[in-house]
């Protein structure tokens, strides 16, 4: 039985989920919506968590991750957003299932009152090459989300 505050919580999540074009490394484009999935305190936690970085890489990579690759590409996220030089990579790498990824900030501006940056992020799985582009806002709790 699922407990009502992680699913609600998840739920919550979920609507107010954004849109995202992710790509291939040949170009091709396609439209995704975040996803994550919850159970008890820590799965919503680790579903959250989920959800948020499918909203800056989308669902169609995010769901080819494992948890680990997940927490480790959205540390990554995280870093350089707060701290990584414009056009500079920001690499992580989980070393037990060989996938990796870089994520390149752009500079950081001003969007109606909100710190946000541009960013790629990029993710090696299989061999094969997926990108994601996107814009993320600081928001007024310090947090960052994906916009637009």
């Amino acid at each position: 039985m699922i407990r009502p505050q992680p699913a609600l919580l998840l739920l919550a999540a979920l609507a107010l989920g954004g849109c995202d074009l992710t790509s291939r490394g040949d170009g091709a484009a396609t439209g995704s919506i975040g996803a994550g999935r919850g159970g008890d305190a820590a799965t919503a936690s680790s579903a959250l968590t989920n959800v948020e970085l499918s909203r800056l890489i989308g669902s169609k990579i995010g769901s080819a991750l494992n948890d680990d690759d997940r927490r480790l590409a959205y540390e990554a996220q995280i870093r350089a957003l707060e701290s990584g030089s414009p056009g500079a990579p920001m690499p992580w790498r989980n070393p037990a299932s060989g996938r990796y990824g870089n994520i390149v900030p752009g500079p950081a501006y001003d969007r109606k009152g909100a710190q946000c940056r541009g960013y790629s992020h990029s993710v090696t799985i299989g061999g094969q090459l997926e990108i994601a582009r996107g814009t993320a806002c600081r928001s007024p709790d310090g947090g960052w989300s994906a916009v637009g």
